[in-house]
């Protein structure tokens, strides 16, 4: 609905500039026709600035468009984010995060688990993990900031990379 009347607001302010120019352009023969251009065009470019700033603002809120900045909130917060928080960091309303959070949870890139009384989104692809190389047959764990081909422990040459 919110479209619909920034459209319409859109389409009057584009009528009355566009009248305010007509009108203008008929000042120069008649200047008396000046106030009533001036009058269109100060109505109509407000109009047209409310038309877009409403469109823009609903693109802003989209949940398709959140999602990405939900993402980069719980890569900052350990992998977990609340609708509160997202609210309160995001400066965004309620329904708009709650939409974008359960569009994560569809997309599966993020699970709801209640704790306590609220519900925290957990993005577990965000979760860091270590690296390390695994001997294959004694299970030693080494650093993988050593470059290993062997195991120093009984031979074998099965070292592999493994995250834990």
């Amino acid at each position: 609905m919110k479209r619909i009347a920034a459209l319409i607001a859109i389409v009057v302010g584009a009528l009355l500039l566009v009248l305010g120019l007509i009108f203008l352009i008929a000042a120069i023969a008649n200047p008396q026709r000046l106030l009533n251009a001036l009058a269109l065009a100060v109505l109509g470019v407000p109009l047209i600035a409310f038309g877009i700033w409403v469109l823009v603002r609903e693109k802003q809120l989209s949940a398709d468009t959140l999602d990405d900045s939900i993402v980069e909130l719980a890569r900052r917060s350990n992998a977990e984010v609340t609708v509160d928080q997202v609210v309160a960091e995001l400066g965004v309303p309620d329904q708009a995060a709650r939409d974008a959070l359960d569009l994560l949870e569809r997309r599966q890139q993020a699970r709801g688990e209640w704790r306590e009384d609220r519900k925290v989104y957990l993005f577990p692809g965000l979760k860091e993990s270590k690296v390390v190389r695994r001997c294959a047959h004694c299970h030693s764990i080494f650093s993988v900031a050593q470059p290993l081909h062997k195991c120093p422990n009984c031979g074998s040459t099965e070292v592999e990379l493994v995250r834990e």
